[in-house]
């Protein structure tokens, strides 16, 4: 064989070790992907593995990078982070831009399939004080400010949250401020609001709702969801039992699902 055939060998045989060498890093990027919560985790807690998951929401959160998911085993976690270091009560889990979290895990899945969200229930709860006293719970479970669709909550049951600040008196269970965040295959359960949205507060936003059922919610208006100049998508989305509590001449003010020019549902 010539000296240019086996240069030509070589560089076949240099392309295919760099080739094995990519899918490689991409099958490593693909494990460091996501982030392992699990409130009894009994290893490092560092969110590598479901042994050595971050015991807390929170922690996960902190360290999320854009394309990675947070895949989050059945229990109940509470939000620790204040929005006001002078308020407890303003702690909230935010959504960003690009971080998946899923609920619904037992905390031995390998593949986001495997979860079933309904079996192993996954709460965010606002019951941050003590426990069933409603007047030390955090304004808002959830909050989502100025992120867009990359951003996704699926799987969980929000309950709990308690909006009847001077200012967070909106979205006891999940507030959308200019945002357009992807929620899918939620209960939003028995959250407050004085004013509006007790289950879910729409500021200027187009949040997509998918399978997402809201239940024994309350506020003065929109006891499950109030609109404020915002077009949220809906897909296969309940209303069962929310209320409003505003007394007044006006018809409608939405115990189930309120806008400004309309309501849905039965009021109080």
């Amino acid at each position: 064989m010539d000296f240019s055939g086996t240069r030509l060998i070589r560089l076949v045989c240099s392309l295919a070790l760099l080739v094995l060498l990519a899918l490689g890093t991409t099958g490593r990027a693909s494990a460091s992907s996501i982030i392992y919560v699990k409130y009894h985790a009994p290893g490092a807690n560092n969110g590598t593995s479901w042994t050595n998951a971050y015991k807390s929401l929170q922690k996960a959160l902190d360290v999320a990078k854009s394309g990675q998911q947070i895949w989050v085993a059945k229990g109940t976690y509470k939000p620790t982070l204040a929005t006001d270091p002078m308020d407890p009560r303003s702690k909230s889990f935010s959504l960003t831009d690009g971080v998946a979290i899923y609920g619904g895990f037992a905390g031995t899945e390998t593949l986001l399939s495997q979860r079933n969200w309904n079996t192993n229930v996954t709460i965010l709860s606002g019951d941050i004080g003590l426990a069933g006293e409603p007047g030390d719970n955090s304004y808002r479970v959830v909050i989502a400010g100025e992120i867009g669709s990359t951003a996704i909550l699926d799987g969980f049951t929000i309950t709990a949250g308690r909006a009847d600040g001077t200012i967070a008196n909106y979205g006891g269970g999940i507030a959308n401020i200019s945002s357009a965040p992807t929620l899918r295959n939620l209960k939003i359960r028995s959250n407050y609001a004085a004013t509006d949205g007790g289950g879910m507060y729409n500021g200027g936003a187009t949040p997509t709702l998918t399978n997402v059922a809201f239940l024994n919610n309350t506020a003065t208006y929109g006891g499950g969801m109030y609109d404020d100049t915002s077009s949220p998508t809906l897909t296969n989305v309940t209303f069962t039992g929310n209320a409003a509590e505003h007394i007044g001449s006006n018809y409608g003010h939405g115990g189930g699902w309120r806008t400004l020019t309309a309501a849905r549902n039965s009021a109080m």
